[in-house]
Formats: structure tokens, C-alpha cells, sequence
């Protein structure tokens, strides 16, 4: 038995040395036990062969194994495979979720992508290893663009939604400030005549007198009460006209802040005694399509003022805001659109701007932004103002009062200002209209400029289509581009070639003298009216006025963009008869891609348009990219005369825009090692419209 004991124990020794060694064997104990034991903890390989070549591991692998071309996976094990497991994803290294292709000798390898192999043998070892097929270099792409339109622009149906944010806005700026006082009046809503001893951040004080309306009923039942404040919880459609004879504030209690009119006539009237005071309120007459209505009529008496964004959209068939005599109507911070005419002032209506926390009063696609006419009062636009994307800015017509401009920025409109009666610009800048100025040729009244900046109008800074004397006076000011007198053959012109005429603070007048003309007699005669001091090309009157004389031939060379924007103007003259070549300049930026057959020819007694074409230069993006093993070098050369390329190359990134005309070669590595190299060349032809 004690035999037994000890053969077990000595055993059990045995058996613990042998599993703790990492190899196979087999122990035969005789005259023991009679029994055979196999111990096995060596792991599968896996063979990888490439193009004959084979490589193996015997153990899982950290790394991911690369290969370029079709290969073929087998294994082997000291005792047996069990299984080996075969999982595949086409773009990345990841495999959970996905069913295992299992397989038995030979597994072949042919489609790009990622391949996790797991072989496992009968004891359970495994061995795992992940492997890469990329036979594909890396995707190199060339895109040619004009410069500075490689990105996208604005969609124009998104700039049709800016009235609508700025609505919200202004609506949304009231109710952050406002809310608390809202709780607030909500708690006594139950208790009358109770004064809330409470200031909202907008300046109002919350009396019972405040009247809360989400309807068109409960408005004009607040207007009955004489309500001092009317709080909208939500756009108001109204049926007929709104009368106000008392004073009165209405505020938005949400950003559905509009109150919407559509049956014709007057909308809003404002009576002799009444007040009406409009914080970020929106008034539309324009949503219904009815024209021919008025927004706000404000009468004899009455005063209308706009604060914190409120809006006025009236429809291009319909006006504004209508300031009749002995009127006043206040602008602290709105938006007036869309109106055929935005203000109407006559008589001796008084109009008011001013400033609110950095806002100003902005006037946009209205055909008239303020019209001026039957006004015999004082009208001062001294503000930051902004009328944009207008027909007119300010439009003067049969007045004989004072209308005086010396702040604002009108650009954008077919006209800055049209003026047909008397007005004095002092200030304000004019630019990107088509005339920055024009004066109105139905009316008598003058134009004098003492101040102001006036400059990249496309047609002219002054359009002066008056026939009398001393409709046009300028005595100082900035004007960059043409002076036109259009009646009675007047012409200046103010190009930096010949004739230069440049405006500073001095006392000049101009009249009918001003005489553009290839006759000899007209000029003559038109010297024979004054005593003349000749200056080089001008001829100065005694009392300081000008004449200019032209007796030859004019050429006017226009440098056009794609679209028909004019680059640059330059004015060329010589004697009637004789030859003219005009050669096109190089604008930074810019291709000539058209010279028109007129480029050289004749001076004749009309004036001879040459149109020379340009387009913005061309540039090149290249984007690169490698879906599986990624891009790890990216590198380009560059030549302007020819392919011919030396040195080590320069780094650069996916989407680099390259601008220099010549030539261009790009190569791209990718994680697996393969390249793309790619040649290209860059000049004015790369890309046409």
C-alpha cells in the first residue's frame, strides 16, 4: 500500500515538471501507472506566401502585416489545427460582428482590404494576425478653378432668408430681456388695478395698465383701454386699419413678433395726439401681395418711433412710412424693405435718425429707400444710415426746403442719391452704384457738394442731367471716376489719362461752359464770351470757372472682368485721321483672354469704345488620398518653363492650392509603400468658361 503511496506521489512531481515546460513530449511510465500523457502548448503558424516567397509566424502579431500583391495564407502545427478562421473587411481593421470565412489549406487572397487570420490548434493555442492587401497606389486629383472661387458661395435662396433672421433676432432680443418681468406680470394677472413696482430692462415700466394681445380682438380691445404697453404673444393678422390718438408702446412677447395688414388703404394711422413707439416689431404689408397700401400713415401731430430692430416690409407696390405734414417720425435703430417707397416725407414732416446701442437704420431693396417731395421743412440725414441694393437712396423731387446729407453709406443702388430739387452733400460715401449722384433733369433744383467720398460707381460719380446754369456746384469733396453733364453736350471726364480732373477743397463751379467738342467754330465762339488763361490742356476763367476744349479724336479703352465689370477705364486722344494702338495692361489677378478687332485703328470725330476682356487667373487644387493604408508622404516639384524637374521635392497637404502658372509634378506615397506620381502644368488656358 506505502508502495503505491510513493509511486502516486512521485507521479504527481513528474507530471507538475513536465506541464511547466513550453514544449511537447510524451512520458511512458512502466511498472506505474500504464498511461501515456501529451502536453502542448506551442501556438500555429501561420504561412504567408508572396510571389513564392513564404513568410511565417509563430506567434500573434502586434503589427499589421502589408502586402502588395495576391498572396496565399496557409498553416501548420506541431499537433493539429483545429480551425482556422478567416474574417474580412474592405476598409479598416476592425471585425467585430462580422462572420468568420473558415478554411482549410490553402486560403488564396485577391481582394484589397483587411484580413484577420486566427488558427488554432487542438489544444487550444492560437495564433492571430492581421493582414493588409493594398494594390492600389494612392488617388492623386487636379481641379482648376478661377481665383477665389475654389469654395462655394452663397446660395441666393439663403440670402432671400435674411429679413426673416432679422426679424427673429430683434424679436429674440426683446424676450431675453423681458422674460422675468413676464413671470412677474403673470403672478397678478388675477389682481386689477395693481402697480408692479418693477423697470424691464427695456426701459418700461410694467403698470396695470399693460395689455397682453394674441389676437386681433384682444389688440383692439387693448387700444379701447388706452393700454400703455400692448406685450404681442404671437403675429397678429388685422382685418381693417389700426388708429392711434394716444400714447402708446407695443413690445413682442415671442420672436412671431409681426403684425400683418392686407386689405388695402392705410394700415396703421397715427392720429393728431397720438404716440406710437415700436420695439422690435415687425409691420408687414408685404406678405398678403396687395399693393398700393401704406404701412404707417403717421398725420399732423403724430410721432412714430422705431427702436432695437423693429421692421417695416411694405411691398414694392406700397410705401412705407408716410410723414405728412407737422408729423414726426423718430428712427433709433430699424430695417425698412421691399417698399416702392420706404419714407414718403412732404410738406414740413420732421425725420429723425439716431443711434441705439451700435445699431443703425438700414434701407434695402426698396425703389425708393426715402422720398423727398412737396417738402418745404429741414430734412438732415447726419447718421450712420445704410441704403443698400436700392433703385434710389434718397430721392429729392419739387421741394424748397433744405435737405442736407453729411453721413451715411449708400452703395449698391442704381442711384446714391437722385436729386431733383435742392440738396447739399457734405458728407457720406457713395460706391458701387451705378451713378454715386445723379440729379434729376425734371427738376430745377441744385446739387452742391462740400464734402463726401464718391468713387467705384460703373457709370459715373456725378450724373448731371440738368440744361441749367449752376445746377451742379461742386467746392470740395472726394470723386474718383466721371463727371458727366449730359444736356447741352457738358462733359467732364475724370480718368487718370487725359483730361484728369481731380476734386479737392477749392472753389470750383461748373457750368454750361464746359464744352466737349471737335469744332473749331463752337469753340471759338465759346471763347470768345470770356477772357481765358490758358492752362495746359484747361483754360480758366478769371472769376475761377473752367473750360475744357477737346479738338481731336477719343479712344476710351475699357478693361472688363468675365462678368462685364470694368477693371480699369483709360481715355486715349489724338488728331482725327491718325492711327491709335491701344495696348492692354496686365491687371495683378487677372487673364486677358479676349482683344477685340477695334484694338487698333483710326481716330474719328465719335468716340471709339474698346472692350478688351479679362478673367481671374487660374489655380490648381490637387486633393490626394488612400483609403486603406493611408497617404504618408506627399511631395511636388515645381518648373515655370518646362518639365524638367530637379531636387528632393517640397511637402505639401491634401488640398493645397497652387497659383504660379508652369509646371507641376506630384508624388504620393501611401502606408504600403506604392506611389502616384502625376504631371501637370498650370497657365491661362488650364481652365475657360
Amino acid at each position: 500500500m506505502k508502495k503505491r503511496i510513493y509511486i502516486t506521489i512521485l507521479f504527481c512531481l513528474l507530471f507538475g515538471m513536465i506541464i511547466s515546460q513550453k514544449s511537447f513530449a510524451k512520458y511512458i511510465m512502466q511498472d506505474t501507472l500504464q498511461m501515456s500523457v501529451y502536453i502542448d502548448k506551442t501556438p500555429p503558424v501561420i504561412n504567408v506566401v508572396t510571389n513564392g516567397e513564404k513568410e511565417s509566424f509563430s506567434k500573434t502579431q502586434t503589427d499589421i502585416v502589408k502586402r502588395t500583391n495576391d498572396i496565399i495564407v496557409n498553416t501548420n502545427d506541431n499537433i493539429k489545427i483545429k480551425t482556422n478562421e478567416c474574417y474580412y473587411n474592405p476598409l479598416k481593421p476592425e471585425f467585430d460582428g462580422l462572420d468568420s470565412n473558415n478554411f482549410e489549406g490553402d486560403k488564396v487572397i485577391t481582394d484589397e482590404g483587411y484580413y484577420k487570420i486566427i488558427a488554432t490548434d487542438t489544444s487550444g493555442n492560437k495564433t492571430e494576425i492581421i493582414i493588409l492587401l493594398d494594390k492600389s497606389a494612392p488617388n492623386i486629383t487636379v481641379r482648376y478653378f478661377k481665383k477665389g472661387e475654389e469654395t462655394a458661395k452663397l446660395n441666393t435662396t439663403e440670402v432671400r432668408q435674411v429679413a426673416a433672421i432679422k426679424k427673429n433676432m430683434a424679436a429674440e432680443q426683446i424676450v431675453a430681456a423681458k422674460e422675468e418681468t413676464k413671470e412677474e406680470q403673470e403672478d397678478i394677472d388675477s389682481q386689477e388695478n395693481l402697480e408692479v413696482n418693477m423697470m424691464s430692462n427695456d426701459g418700461i415700466m410694467l403698470l396695470s395698465g399693460d395689455w397682453y394681445a394674441g389676437n386681433e380682438g384682444e389688440f383692439r380691445n387693448a387700444l379701447a383701454n388706452c393700454a400703455d404697453v400692448i406685450h404681442i404673444r404671437q403675429s397678429i393678422d388685422f382685418s381693417s386699419p389700426i388708429y392711434i390718438n394716444y400714447p402708446v408702446t407695443i413690445v413682442p412677447e415671442s420672436s412671431d413678433n409681426a403684425l400683418r395688414y392686407g386689405s388695402g388703404g392705410n394700415f396703421i394711422v397715427v392720429q393728431n395726439g397720438g404716440s406710437l413707439r415700436l420695439h422690435a416689431i415687425v409691420v408687414d404689408t408685404n406678405s398678403s401681395g396687395v399693393s398700393r397700401m401704406t404701412a404707417i400713415n403717421i398725420q399732423s401731430g403724430g410721432t412714430v418711433t422705431f427702436v432695437q430692430s423693429s421692421i417695416v416690409d411694405g411691398g414694392l407696390g406700397n410705401t412705407g412710412i408716410l410723414v405728412n405734414g407737422g408729423a414726426n417720425l423718430v428712427l433709433w435703430s430699424c430695417e425698412i424693405v421691399r417698399c416702392a417707397y420706404g419714407i414718403n416725407l412732404q410738406a414740413n414732416g420732421n425725420l429723425t435718425f439716431a443711434t441705439q446701442d451700435g445699431r443703425c437704420n438700414n434701407f434695402w431693396w426698396n425703389t425708393n429707400a426715402v422720398f423727398i417731395d412737396n417738402f418745404y421743412g429741414t430734412c438732415n440725414f447726419n447718421q450712420n444710415i445704410s441704403m443698400y441694393d436700392n433703385t434710389n437712396g434718397i430721392v429729392t423731387g419739387n421741394i424748397s426746403g433744405n435737405v442736407n446729407v453729411s453721413a451715411g453709406t449708400y452703395r449698391n443702388n442704381y442711384n446714391g442719391i437722385n436729386a431733383g430739387g435742392n440738396i447739399n452733400v457734405s458728407g457720406g460715401s457713395y460706391y458701387s452704384n451705378t451713378n454715386g449722384i445723379y440729379t434729376n433733369g425734371s427738376y430745377t433744383g441744385k446739387l452742391t457738394m462740400t464734402g463726401g467720398s464718391i468713387y467705384s460707381n460703373s457709370n459715373s460719380a456725378i450724373y448731371q442731367d440738368k440744361a441749367n446754369d449752376g445746377g451742379c456746384t461742386i467746392l470740395g469733396g472726394s470723386i474718383s471716376g466721371q463727371v458727366y453733364l449730359a444736356k447741352n453736350d457738358n462733359y467732364i471726364n475724370t480718368n487718370a489719362s487725359y483730361p484728369t480732373f481731380t476734386v479737392t477743397p477749392s472753389n470750383y463751379f461748373f457750368k454750361r461752359k464746359l464744352v466737349r467738342t471737335n469744332s473749331n467754330e463752337i469753340a471759338n465762339n465759346e471763347i470768345s464770351k470770356v477772357t481765358l488763361t490758358p492752362k495746359d490742356s484747361w483754360y480758366k476763367y478769371v472769376d475761377g470757372e473752367y473750360i475744357v476744349l477737346w479738338t481731336g479724336g477719343n479712344v476710351i479703352a475699357r478693361y472688363k472682368d468675365f462678368y462685364g465689370n470694368i477693371l480699369k477705364q483709360e481715355l486715349k486722344n489724338g488728331t482725327i485721321g491718325t492711327n491709335y494702338s491701344i495696348t492692354p495692361p496686365n491687371i495683378p489677378g487677372y487673364d486677358l483672354i479676349y482683344t477685340p478687332s477695334n484694338a487698333n485703328g483710326t481716330y474719328t470725330q465719335n468716340d471709339i469704345v474698346v472692350d478688351f476682356k479679362y478673367d481671374l487667373v487660374n489655380v490648381a487644387k490637387v486633393n490626394f488620398e488612400d483609403i486603406l493604408s493611408g497617404v504618408v508622404s506627399a511631395k511636388y516639384w515645381y518648373n515655370a518653363n518646362s518639365e524638367s524637374f530637379t531636387g528632393t521635392g517640397t511637402d505639401f497637404t491634401d488640398g493645397t492650392i497652387f497659383e504660379n502658372y508652369g509646371f507641376y509634378k506630384v508624388l504620393v506615397t501611401n502606408g504600403v509603400g506604392l506611389q502616384k506620381e502625376l504631371t501637370f502644368s498650370l497657365n491661362k488656358d488650364s481652365l475657360r468658361r
